[in-house]
């Protein structure tokens, strides 16, 4: 099954007892996308997020401000402080998209964007740490809070304001709800420049507002390309054919796995790169999923680091539960293993080889590993 560039395998989940009806469901998926798509009234359902990734004027409006920022040349390093829903998805998005190791590029490598930090939770060592390494005359502040006084937000944020011998707003950009809440009206009193979460988003699927793409756009991800990936991505959830619907197939094998007593759902993609990705992933899940004594449970992993440690329970523990893996076909600034066999015959095992195709391979050998025990996995490449 793919479509595009996007692909499942469900080779390793089919030949277990988990008890399925792909075909017997497409009803009942025809019905949860149009109940999805065509809600009308997105406020009680929360479900303006759909929105997000056809507006376009949203998108020019915060590449041209994240532009305008950089050509004045005033700041060197962004500090984002918020929690939650108003961290992971950035953090999520700029990891996956640019690199974990960003802040230590150059400023020719990244052609002049801005190095980031985020404090996102109240840890006086981290918040410390962060404050007193910067040059804090040099970053711009961007304060994001939904509800407007999130108090993790607000006191990191005082902190900072009091570290700042300068006027500490006119470095600050709020994002925030209109028209209510502490950031709002401080925003409004101070004339700090302020952008918008709809109201109805929940702020754990608002990386596609401002809070994901202002960190985006003003640390050189250049979101009006994004914005066209979204745009494919959303256009492939509208799919009504069951086998073309790849978000409608994890779902359902995660709603059988989980039937049929797997109550643990375990995303693993073999880059470090994604790890943020899915540290978002659980948020999303359990925050969304977590109702009424239902729901399974998410659980992070990281290929090829977590096969030294969470595989052994994967393979041998309890069978409880669902693997998802993630497989990056092309891994970018991949690099190729010299040849020094002249040292050590064993040595010519690894000459020449690039380094994400032996990352893949681990995949594949441990896909086949838990395949055999009946342990079920899928993958997503």
């Amino acid at each position: 099954m793919d479509k595009g560039k996007i692909k499942i395998d469900l080779s390793n989940y089919l030949n277990n007892d988990i008890k399925t009806d792909f075909a017997g469901y497409q009803p009942k998926i025809l019905e949860a996308i149009n109940k999805l798509y065509n809600s009308k009234d997105q406020m009680e359902a929360m479900t303006g997020w759909l929105n997000l990734p056809h507006d376009k004027k949203m998108y020019k409006n915060i590449a041209e401000t994240s532009q305008k920022t950089l050509d004045e040349k005033k700041y060197e390093h962004l500090l984002v402080i918020g929690i939650g829903g108003s961290s992971l998805g950035a953090q999520a998005l700029l990891e996956g998209l640019n690199t974990p190791l960003w802040s230590r590029l150059s400023k020719g490598k990244r052609k002049g964007a801005l190095t980031i930090d985020f404090i996102d939770n109240l840890d006086p060592q981290i918040i410390r740490t962060v404050l007193s390494r910067l040059k804090l005359n040099k970053t711009l502040f961007l304060i994001i809070s939904k509800g407007g006084g999130t108090l993790e937000t607000i006191v990191p944020m005082l902190i900072a304001k009091e570290w700042i011998e300068e006027d500490f707003y006119k470095q600050c950009i709020f994002v925030t709800t209109e028209g209510k809440g502490l950031l709002y009206k401080l925003g409004n009193e101070k004339n700090i420049p302020m952008f918008y979460i709809p109201e109805n988003v929940g702020g754990r699927y608002s990386v596609f507002s401002p809070v994901g793409l202002l960190p985006a756009s003003l640390c050189g991800l250049d979101i009006l390309e994004i914005q066209k990936g979204i745009e494919d991505a959303d256009n492939l959830c509208r799919e009504v054919n069951l086998k073309t619907n790849i978000a409608a197939i994890i779902a359902l094998s995660a709603y059988f796995s989980y039937a049929s007593g797997k109550n643990i759902f375990v995303l693993m993609p073999y880059s470090t790169c994604l790890k943020r990705f899915v540290d978002w992933f659980v948020q999303l899940w359990a925050e969304s999923l977590g109702k009424n004594t239902k729901g399974s449970t998410p659980l992070s992993a990281i290929g090829a680091t977590d096969q030294h440690s969470q595989i052994q329970m994967f393979n041998e523990g309890p069978n409880d539960k669902l693997i998802c893996f993630l497989k990056i076909n092309k891994h970018k600034r991949d690099l190729v293993v010299p040849d020094f066999s002249f040292e050590s015959e064993e040595l010519k095992l690894y000459a020449n080889h690039k380094v994400g195709k032996i990352l893949n391979l681990e995949l594949d050998a441990t896909r086949k590993a838990l395949g055999e025990r009946k342990r079920p996995n899928i993958l997503i490449t």
